[in-house]
């Protein structure tokens, strides 16, 4: 089977996600994988996990889309693929658009990798992305979700549930080799956040919560720059900006820190939890979307109300470090328990191969 896997701006989560998807079906000697994304903010170096990596020329703007379909379905004509696996929205819209006019050859697998109809906005634009999502969907084969909430609010803003299934990220159990050495001040807890500096990821919410609270025995480490600008804050007394770190450092922070943060405003999965308790570290998480699947209050972390923020407050207010490294161990044991790769993988290739997952 050849399975054309194609992306928008494949960076952060979504390039995790492929990186361990296509790590992983390399055990399977009926899969031939082919990559397809954007030029523009998209992780390069796939050439040892993929036969062949395309790019296609674009930048987010209502202008570029019809020549980013036009690039997309050349490279797909080229490729002839048995399945297309579309990753994200932007490049659900690209694959899918021209099949509502025309007959195509593949399947297509589809995941957003987060629902923009779940996304913290008006209800006229949640109505009008759920009606883009039904009409894009009528030339889907299946679709993926990453998390029950993810299922049950597509199901709920009228998708077709019988063309669905649910799919939960995994991490591989292994920690990349690395010389960084972090000099992170062990008398105090070490706070990581990791992800996009924008509006989703809530950092700006914590912020305004953390900083006026100047917890001297509190220090914040950041990881991650907006998607559309690379430009960072300055450092202050209780934050320090490290920008995107290499991936083959990231354990290092994980493993230097007390505690991950995830002040989300909404998640489709989370998979900034998962890779803490890969590395035996909690997370604070707030009460949004998905994270409340991955995190238990008080078992492997801890969680806040967004509607109320003075539980942050004595959340952090609160933080112990040897409290911390319980939870630590106990987020260990859940991610063996759920969220190994090789359960994600398999069950991705079994879709692939018979159209459905092996429960």
């Amino acid at each position: 089977m050849k399975i054309l896997h194609v992306g928008e701006y494949v960076n952060g989560g979504v390039a995790t996600y492929l990186r361990t998807l296509l790590n992983g079906l390399q055990k399977y000697n009926d899969i031939k994988n082919y990559l397809l994304i954007s030029e523009y903010k998209s992780q390069k170096n796939w050439d040892n996990i993929t036969k062949k990596v395309f790019y296609y020329k674009y930048k987010r703007s209502i202008f570029n889309v019809f020549s980013a379909i036009k690039q997309i379905h050349e490279v797909i004509e080229k490729v002839n693929p048995d399945i297309i696996h579309v990753h994200s929205t932007w490049a659900g819209l690209f694959v899918r658009l021209p099949y509502l006019f025309r007959k195509r050859k593949a399947k297509i697998i589809y995941q957003s990798h987060g629902w923009a109809f779940l996304m913290d906005t008006s209800n006229y634009k949640k109505n009008i992305y759920a009606l883009v999502e039904r009409i894009l969907s009528i030339s889907t084969d299946k679709i993926i979700n990453i998390s029950n909430y993810e299922q049950n609010q597509a199901i709920k803003y009228g998708l077709n549930k019988n063309k669905m299934v649910m799919i939960y990220n995994g991490v591989e159990d292994k920690v990349n080799k690395s010389n960084l050495k972090l000099n992170w001040d062990k008398n105090k807890i070490n706070l990581l956040f990791v992800g996009r500096l924008d509006r989703q990821k809530g950092l700006d919410l914590f912020l305004d919560v953390y900083n006026k609270m100047e917890l001297d025995n509190i220090h914040l480490y950041v990881i991650g720059t907006s998607v559309l600008d690379n430009s960072l804050p300055q450092n202050t007394e209780y934050v320090t900006y490290l920008g995107w770190v290499d991936n083959k450092d990231i354990d290092v922070y994980y493993q230097a820190c007390d505690v991950v943060i995830m002040p989300s405003r909404w998640e489709g999965f989370g998979l900034v939890a998962i890779e803490a308790m890969k590395n035996s570290k909690p997370a604070i998480v707030s009460n949004r979307g998905a994270l409340p699947e991955l995190i238990k209050n008080n078992k492997n972390g801890y969680i806040f109300d967004m509607d109320n923020l003075d539980s942050l407050v004595s959340i952090l207010s609160k933080l112990d470090k040897s409290k911390l490294k319980l939870l630590g161990i106990n987020a260990r044991k859940i991610f063996l328990e759920n969220f190994l790769a090789d359960k994600f993988v398999d069950n991705i290739y079994y879709l692939y191969k018979y159209g459905e997952i092996n429960d």
